[in-house]
């Protein structure tokens, strides 16, 4: 047994996730999904977790780096040059601070995120 309060290495299990409600803007209307931080650095600089929604339309400003593994569903994302960008499946979407642009989701969307916050 390790006496020390060194880093730990940890296992989070499928029955270890607790959903709270997904942060929304005041102007969305679309019902709130739902989110969970797995793990985070010790400075709260870097955290990574899961994300649902079953419907998400809104424009967005990135304000912090993040790098999304797309589990299921399809999202759309108009960039602001009309751009037209499409994540499935198996798709890492990198929306790095200070991108933005239209998020629509095509079907429900469940992804594994991690955000660097500089």
């Amino acid at each position: 047994m390790k006496d020390d309060a060194g880093p730990q290495i940890r296992v989070v299990k499928p029955a270890d996730v607790v959903w709270s409600e997904a942060a929304r803007n005041p102007e969305e209307t679309d019902p709130p999904g739902g989110e969970f931080t797995a793990a985070g650095s010790p400075d709260g600089k870097f955290s990574v977790g899961y994300w649902h929604r079953d419907v998400q339309r809104r424009h967005f400003v990135r304000p912090y780096h993040e790098v999304a593994l797309i589990l299921e569903g399809e999202v759309e994302i108009e960039l602001d040059d009309g751009t037209v960008l499409r994540a499935g499946p198996g798709d890492v979407l990198d929306t790095p601070k200070g991108s933005s642009g239209f998020w629509r989701s095509l079907a429900p969307v469940r992804k594994l995120w991690s955000i660097y916050e500089d």
